[in-house]
């Protein structure tokens, strides 16, 4: 059966995209050393796509909506919760110790509460870069991810791979105009870009659903594993080439990456392949606001000269950090949550 192939590449790329999103925000610490970065989440967005496929769309004619929804909480909300708790924490103290913060704490707080549902908060602040996600700013992608799970199980996980291609063309028409007029794919952190980080979701989740359908054989031979990771690291790494692009990127690179990936058994290395797709949820939901915290330990050590062993250290804390929560933290809670829902079912009478 398809759901008992393991697409060991595609959690090794996995990790490798969630190590590009926390190199492209060490700018936060004065080292930007990834300067498409913010395309890992295209990438996350196709994989989505495909991943999810792979899993529930031979189950979702047994299983109710409900149920399928809770289930994608339960796998993003221990960490997105625990993220969002690290990130107030850091501006909460910053306000207090400094007497100074970018966000009140009225939009500290309610952002807080909404961005714990995964909702953005529905206003705008005066700050100077005012995002959706209040005290973590990539949680933006989990709420989009989110809204297509819902839209896909609900209406379209049955649909024709024909429809699912118009609204995969709809989105890239959309990409395509709003990265030119922003100047960059990077769109969906804030109100203003909202609409682009929308048409990246939408584009990317639904072509991960067509190509899961079809998608090749994995073959044991060949080099597609090591194609598909210098691809994505290029991608992720290139300097600055305008909007042009990163549209590029993600309707043709990204997808291709992924359906390489998909055609690939490397047989060798499952085992850090799987380690490396266990620590990127972690890795993402927790390195913002750890490498805030950061910045503000290097202000009070007086290291601002010495960016490279801070990015550096910061590199292993959140790393490790990540490592640990997804053996101790995430995968324990999701264990319980996911028990809890199954006793909550009906049983059959007998």
């Amino acid at each position: 059966m398809a759901s008992e192939v393991r697409y060991e590449v595609l959690d090794g790329l996995r990790g490798a995209a969630a190590v590009g999103v926390m190199i492209f925000h060490f700018s936060i610490i004065g080292l930007p050393l990834a300067p498409h970065g913010y395309l890992a989440v295209d990438f996350f967005f196709v994989l989505s796509g495909f991943v999810l496929s792979h899993a529930y769309a031979a189950r979702l004619d047994a299983m109710p909506l409900v149920d399928f929804m809770r289930l994608r909480l339960i796998r993003m909300l221990p960490l997105s919760v625990l993220g969002l708790s690290i990130g107030s924490l850091y501006f909460l103290v910053r306000f207090y110790t400094q007497n100074y913060s970018q966000y009140s704490v009225f939009d500290i707080v309610g952002g807080t509460v909404f961005n714990t549902a995964l909702l953005p908060k529905p206003w705008s602040s005066p700050a100077p870069t005012d995002t959706i996600f209040t005290t973590n700013t990539p949680l933006w992608s989990l709420s989009l991810e989110i809204l297509m799970n819902l839209v896909w199980a609900a209406f379209f996980y049955k649909a024709r791979s024909w429809i699912l291609l118009i609204v995969a063309l709809v989105s890239a028409l959309a990409i395509y105009a709003f990265a030119l007029e922003n100047g960059s794919a990077d769109l969906g952190a804030t109100w203003p870009t909202y609409p682009g980080g929308l048409a990246r979701a939408g584009f990317g989740f639904f072509i991960g659903v067509v190509l899961w359908r079809y998608r090749p054989e994995p073959d044991k031979g060949g080099f597609l594993p090591e194609i598909a990771a210098v691809l994505l690291i290029a991608v992720l790494f290139v300097p600055d080439a305008g909007p042009l692009f990163d549209v590029f990127a993600i309707l043709f690179l990204l997808p291709a990456i992924i359906y390489l990936a998909a055609g690939s058994d490397y047989r060798k290395e499952r085992a850090l392949f799987r380690a490396a797709g266990g620590l990127s949820y972690p890795l993402y939901a927790i390195h913002v606001p750890m490498l805030h915290f950061m910045v503000g330990s290097v202000k009070i050590l007086h290291m601002e000269n010495r960016p490279v062993f801070v990015a550096v250290l910061a590199a292993l804390l959140c790393t490790g950090t990540a490592y640990a929560l997804d053996r101790l933290y995430d995968r324990p809670i999701r264990r319980v949550l996911t028990r809890a829902l199954a006793s909550d079912r009906p049983r059959p009478s007998t």
